[in-house]
């Protein structure tokens, strides 16, 4: 079993209001509406020793602290999309997005491919929690129309160091990530800024 996100409507990358670049705190990789994400909590979901994360086909890599960074902001914004539109997630959304997002298979198989990676067990909870978010969010906002909508509700102010890049806020993820940075295992279908062709000057 490998786990695949599920893409999110293309008009959930328009924008998420309040978004900024960077934060020059000591010890902090990101704020998240007042939320510190610490370095140190960071630390703690991959092994010292973590190899880059590479790419399905081993043509290019990134960090494995700014990977597992993306999904901590991102698991932020997505529960205060949810409720800034009056669906807080609840405990029963998350049951069955779970069943959906694991199609009937054993956790452990998600854990034993992130441990694989370097990250620790402590990150699966991260990884399965961003992809039933996700699922949620699929569910709920059916249209164009009322993910413009939902977005407009939001006020998630994103901060994230230098150190990790910035935060784009078309896509919701970290600038500089592509499909390609991605390992087999968290593959994403969809479009990363990473995978932006910008058009040739003329």
């Amino acid at each position: 079993m490998k786990i695949r996100l599920v893409a999110v409507l293309p008009v959930l990358s328009l924008a998420c209001v309040g978004l900024t670049g960077c934060d020059s705190k000591a010890g902090t990789a990101a704020v998240v509406s007042g939320h510190k994400i610490s370095e140190t909590q960071l630390s703690s979901y991959l092994r010292p020793d973590a190899p880059p994360v590479r790419s399905s086909d081993g043509s290019s890599s990134i960090a494995a602290k700014t990977f597992a960074l993306q999904y901590l902001v991102q698991n932020e914004v997505f529960s205060a999309l949810l409720a800034a539109n009056g669906s807080p997630v609840t405990e029963a959304d998350l049951a069955t997005a779970k069943t959906s997002v694991l199609h009937g298979g054993d956790e452990q198989v998600l854990t034993d491919q992130i441990t694989k990676a370097g990250f620790t067990s402590k990150f699966e909870p991260v990884v399965l929690r961003n992809h039933e978010l996700l699922t949620i969010l699929q569910a709920k906002l059916t249209s164009n129309q009322q993910a413009t909508a939902a977005i407009a509700k939001l006020r998630q102010g994103v901060s994230i160091s230098p150190r990790y890049g910035s935060w784009n806020q078309q896509s919701l993820s970290l600038v500089g990530v592509g499909k390609k940075q991605l390992p087999s295992v968290l593959s994403f279908e969809g479009t990363l800024p990473g995978d932006v062709k910008l058009p040739t000057q003329q």
